[in-house]
């Protein structure tokens, strides 16, 4: 990761030759497929998040900032469980857009996604509740996405990501926005 910020950094003065910086605010939307560690065994689930993302620098190499927060619930009636999850995550990294026409684009995305979880287990024959908050968490993100231009200053974009957290199948994120662009528009 050290030696992709080094070389990005030295690649400055090409890009900048070639696209003038900007700073694009997207809202965002989407679904996640992410495993739940608690109530064990470990379960795969499926809820809808919401968030922001700041992308700024060039068209060809920028960095990205994200920001989401997802909520869910899980109900298991034969073992008298009320699973109430919350997560916010952040992430950090890098993106490349390559324009494909004036009104198109395809990018790619890589960086890490810290995620700070909160699990409440709630028993529903004796209403106690247990509460499960493991640490913060950091696992590397990959992932690519399209963008559709739909004025001088606004696009459409939609993505999948990747996040790898070492515990078998990677989390995956399915996100829709609308792209807000401040300076150069592509």
């Amino acid at each position: 990761m050290v030696r992709l910020i080094f070389l990005a950094l030295l690649s400055l003065p090409v890009l900048a030759a070639q696209s003038s910086p900007s700073i694009r605010l997207e809202p965002l939307y989407g679904f996640e497929h992410v495993q739940n560690q608690f109530p064990e065994p470990a379960r795969y689930s499926t809820r809808t998040f919401f968030g922001a993302r700041v992308v700024a620098g060039y068209t060809l190499l920028s960095v990205e900032a994200e920001v989401t927060q997802a909520n869910g619930r899980r109900d298991f009636p034969s073992q008298n469980q009320k699973v109430e999850d919350q997560a916010q995550r952040a992430m950090i990294g890098l993106r490349s857009t390559l324009p494909t026409s004036k009104w198109l684009g395809v990018f790619a995305r890589a960086g890490a996604r810290g995620s700070k979880e909160k699990t409440t287990i709630t028993d529903t024959a004796t209403l106690e509740k247990t509460v499960k908050e493991p640490s913060l968490q950091w696992d590397p993100y990959a992932g690519a996405g399209i963008q559709l231009a739909l004025s001088n200053i606004l696009a459409a974009s939609a993505g999948t990501t990747y996040i790898f957290t070492g515990s078998g199948k990677p989390d995956v994120q399915y996100t829709a926005g609308l792209t807000l662009k401040f300076g150069q528009v592509r």
